[in-house]
C-alpha cells in the first residue's frame, strides 16, 4: 500500500484548513473537515460541459459532437450495465445523490451520514464505468426531450439562454445546456462511448470531501486506491469564436410582466490564473452599478419601474465571460436604455465610490460567512482545477481590491465589450 501525503493550507480569514494532495492516477483530492456537523457533502468535477462540443486531439484532431453531449452522459453514467440506477445504491446506504452539468464542467455528488468508504466507491464507479447500449440510449433521449420541453417552458430560463445566444451566435453557448431538439436527436452510442473515453479521466477532474470526515481515514481509503497508473489528457480546447452579437431580440410568452436581459460579452483574453479575482472584480462593479445599495435601484424601485427580480449572472473563465443583468419590468424599452447607456459610461457613475465600494464589499463577506454554513454550498463553489484560487481566498482577494482595481476591470470588459438586449413581452 503505498501512503498518500496530503497537503495543509490554512485560511485564516475563513479559520479552515483545507487538506489536498494529487493521486498517482492525476485526481486532485481536496478534504475540508467540520466536525460541528453530523453530514459529509462529497463531489467529483469534471472538467467537461456544454461548450466541449468541438475541441482537438493531439493523435485524432479536431472532433465535433451534437450540442448537448455532456448533459446527456451526465443520464447515462447513472445507468448500470443492468439497467439498474445508481441513485438506487445511493439510497440504500441513506445517503442522497445527485448530478448537474454547467457550461464547462459536470459534476457528480452524494451527502450522507453514514457509509463514506462505500458511498466512494459508488462515486468512483459513476465517472470510471460506462454502460452504452442502442436501447437504453434511445429510452434516455425521450427523457431528455422531456427536460428540454421543461426548460422550454420557463420564461426566466429561456430569457436567460436566449440572451446567450444572441451574444454567442453559431457557438455552443447558442444552445441550452441540454442540447437542442435536433442534436439531442442526433447523439448516438459511439458519441458518448468516445466523450467518455476522452474526458473521463482522473487527471480531468476534483474530489472534494466537506463535513464531518476524518483526514487519516480518508488517508487510508486513498491509499489502498494508489499505484493506479496517470493516463495523459490530451484534449485541446479553444476560446469560442467572437461573430456579430444580435444587439437586441424579443419573444412572447405567458407571463404577467415583461422580462428584460442587458447582457455584455468581453472581447479580450482572460486566463485561468486571473479568471476567479476578475469575477469578483466584475461582480463588485455592476453590483454597485444596479444591485439594490444603488441610487439607480432605489429611484426605479421607488417608481415601481423595478422591483427585486433583479438579478446578476457573471461567468468568466479563459474561453469566454460575460455578464447578464435580469429584471422584471413594466418599462423594458425604456430601462434598456436606460441600462445601456449606464454601463457604457461606467466611468462617471455617482455610485462608484469608496464609500459604496466598501458598503458593497462588507455585504459580500456577510453572505460568504453565512453561506459557510451550508455544507452543499462550500462542496459546489470549491474547485481547485481551473485556478490556484478558491472560495476560501475570496475575503483576502474582496480587502484587498481597490477602486482603482475595480474601474479597471470595468474599461477592461466594457470598452470592447458587446451589448445585447432581450425582453420578454405578455403573449
Amino acid at each position: 500500500m503505498t501512503s498518500v501525503i496530503f497537503e495543509e493550507k490554512y485560511y485564516p480569514a475563513v479559520k479552515e484548513t483545507v487538506y489536498q494532495t494529487r493521486l498517482s492516477n492525476g485526481l486532485i483530492v481536496s478534504l475540508l473537515p467540520k466536525k460541528q456537523f453530523n453530514e459529509v457533502y462529497g463531489v467529483v468535477t469534471v472538467r467537461f460541459g456544454s461548450v466541449d462540443t468541438s475541441f482537438t486531439l493531439s493523435k485524432k484532431g479536431l472532433q465535433c459532437y451534437p450540442a448537448g453531449i455532456a448533459h446527456f452522459l451526465e443520464h447515462k453514467l447513472f445507468e448500470r450495465e443492468n439497467a439498474e440506477d445508481i441513485m438506487e445504491s445511493f439510497t440504500r446506504l441513506g445517503a442522497d445523490s445527485n448530478a448537474f452539468t454547467s457550461f464547462t464542467k459536470t459534476s457528480y455528488l452524494f451527502s450522507t451520514i453514514d457509509h463514506l468508504s462505500e458511498n466512494l466507491d459508488l462515486l468512483e464507479e459513476l465517472v470510471t464505468v460506462a454502460h452504452f447500449t442502442k436501447e437504453s440510449v434511445e429510452r434516455e433521449r425521450e427523457i431528455i426531450q422531456q427536460e428540454r420541453e421543461m426548460y422550454k417552458d420557463d420564461p426566466d430560463s429561456r430569457l436567460f439562454f436566449a440572451t446567450l445566444a444572441n451574444l454567442y451566435p453559431d457557438t455552443p453557448l447558442a444552445t441550452d445546456i441540454v442540447g437542442s431538439e435536433k442534436s439531442i436527436s442526433e447523439i448516438q452510442v459511439s458519441n458518448l462511448k468516445e466523450n467518455f473515453t476522452d474526458f473521463y479521466k482522473p487527471v480531468n477532474m476534483s474530489l472534494f470531501l466537506v463535513g464531518n470526515i476524518d483526514v487519516d481515514v480518508v488517508l487510508e481509503y486513498f491509499s489502498k486506491k494508489e499505484n493506479k497508473i496517470l493516463e495523459q489528457f490530451t484534449v485541446s480546447k479553444e476560446q469560442l469564436p467572437l461573430q456579430p452579437v444580435k444587439q437586441t431580440d424579443s419573444l412572447r410568452m405567458e407571463v404577467s410582466l415583461p422580462k428584460l436581459a442587458v447582457a455584455i460579452r468581453g472581447t479580450g483574453q482572460i486566463t485561468e490564473e486571473e479568471s476567479y479575482r476578475y469575477n469578483i472584480l466584475l461582480k463588485l462593479l455592476f453590483t454597485m452599478m444596479f444591485g439594490w445599495t444603488s441610487d439607480r435601484f432605489q429611484r426605479l424601485y421607488e417608481t415601481g419601474k423595478l422591483d427585486a427580480s433583479l438579478s446578476l449572472e457573471v461567468e468568466v473563465n479563459s474561453r469566454f465571460h460575460f455578464v447578464i443583468l435580469t429584471m422584471d419590468t413594466k418599462e423594458p424599452v425604456s430601462l434598456s436604455h436606460q441600462f445601456r447607456k449606464a454601463i457604457r459610461h461606467f466611468s462617471s457613475d455617482t455610485d462608484l465610490t469608496e464609500e459604496h465600494l466598501d458598503l458593497v464589499k462588507s455585504e459580500m463577506f456577510g453572505e460568504l460567512f453565512s453561506s459557510m454554513n451550508s455544507l452543499e454550498f462550500i462542496a459546489n463553489q470549491y474547485d481547485p482545477m481551473d485556478r490556484g484560487e478558491t472560495i476560501f481566498d475570496f475575503p483576502k482577494i474582496l480587502q484587498e481590491i481597490t477602486l482603482e482595481d475595480v474601474l479597471e476591470a470595468g474599461h477592461r470588459l466594457i470598452d470592447n465589450g458587446d451589448l445585447v438586449d432581450f425582453t420578454i413581452f405578455p403573449a
